[in-house]
């Protein structure tokens, strides 16, 4: 009996002593855990260091295509901080990393406002460097990128509307040399285009800006009319209008209204249409131009995306209406 009590307290020991043991070896477990994340943190920590201070030499010496990849790397080295932020080191870093951020955008965009002056002709390497740029800017914020686009665009149009708002190509009968002043350009400048990732859609951002300006200034020149405007010169503009936007719709894609504008011209213009069927045209597109301003409206409020081909607004619709629509109830109260 003293044996058997004997054998049961030394067992009850030895579960204890095992106990006790996993217990140390769960506070060694678990400090080996923290060890190991501290050790990671840390080693991370240094990198990022490291990355913002070569990213910086990179932005002064402007080293686009090396700083676009060290953008992505410390992107990816930020985001391992998020519950971090608060801790003033990191704070530091990343206000830090934003204003290399910033002395890019401004580099890039110093960079490419030299476009158009002839220096990318003088310095050979520029169009590339400016290649490399656009990594840089895909690299960055969105905003960045739709802002550049922007500006590049209204720098190339300028010349257009200082052209076309002067007294002598300011009427209907110079429309078709609007549409050959804008292919005229993009056929001049196109190994400028090839600077711009295909994904950019540039050529078709250019086209859309440049539709809205035509647009506004041909209705500008048919409600400024002060005398009744030859018939032939309506419909030869109008018919240039849907030859340009066909072409525009061939090359971005899109539908086209020729087939439809194009036979109510053709009715207008035969002599033995009498005033009613040009009466029920002269409704029939005040209807469409009353329908038109009501889909304007819900654009605006729709926040349509129109930063690729084929996103919201065709770029016939752009421009057809509600010039072209002017241009037929014009000839038609004729």
């Amino acid at each position: 009996m003293y044996k058997i009590r004997e054998i049961k307290n030394k067992a009850e020991q030895s579960e204890t002593m095992v106990q006790e043991i996993c217990r140390d070896i769960k506070k060694l477990d678990f400090a080996k855990k923290h060890i190991t994340t501290t050790i990671t943190a840390l080693h991370r920590l240094t990198m990022l260091v490291s990355a913002v201070e070569q990213l910086q030499v990179m932005a002064s010496k402007r080293q686009y295509k090396e700083a676009a990849a060290q953008l992505e790397a410390v992107n990816q080295l930020c985001s391992h901080f998020e519950a971090y932020r608060d801790i003033p080191k990191i704070t530091e870093l990343r206000e830090k990393f934003k204003n290399i951020k910033q002395i890019l955008k401004s580099h890039v965009f110093s960079d490419f406002s030299s476009l158009g002056t002839g220096k990318e002709t003088e310095e050979t390497n520029l169009l590339q460097q400016l290649s490399d740029a656009c990594l840089v800017v895909d690299a960055l914020e969105p905003s960045v990128r739709e802002e550049l686009v922007n500006n590049f665009c209204r720098r190339e149009l300028t010349s257009y509307e200082q052209i076309f708002e002067g007294a002598e190509l300011a009427k209907l009968d110079k429309t078709e040399r609007r549409y050959a002043w804008i292919k005229r350009r993009i056929r001049t400048n196109e190994e400028i285009f090839k600077i711009f990732p295909p994904s950019w859609h540039v050529p078709y951002l250019l086209n859309i800006q440049f539709c809205k300006k035509t647009r506004k200034q041909l209705e500008g020149i048919l409600d400024n009319l002060t005398e009744r405007p030859d018939v032939g010169t309506l419909l030869l503009a109008l018919q240039r209008t849907i030859e340009f936007e066909d072409e525009l719709a061939e090359k971005f894609g899109g539908d086209s209204r020729s087939s439809e504008i194009g036979l109510d011209i053709e009715e207008i213009g035969r002599p033995e249409n009498n005033r009613q069927n040009v009466s029920d045209i002269r409704k029939k597109y005040e209807r469409k131009l009353a329908a038109n301003q009501g889909n304007s409206t819900e654009e605006k409020d729709g926040n349509k995306d129109l930063s690729v081909p084929g996103a919201g607004v065709c770029l016939h619709v752009l421009f057809t209406v509600p010039s072209s629509t002017k241009i037929l109830i014009y000839v038609s109260v004729i």
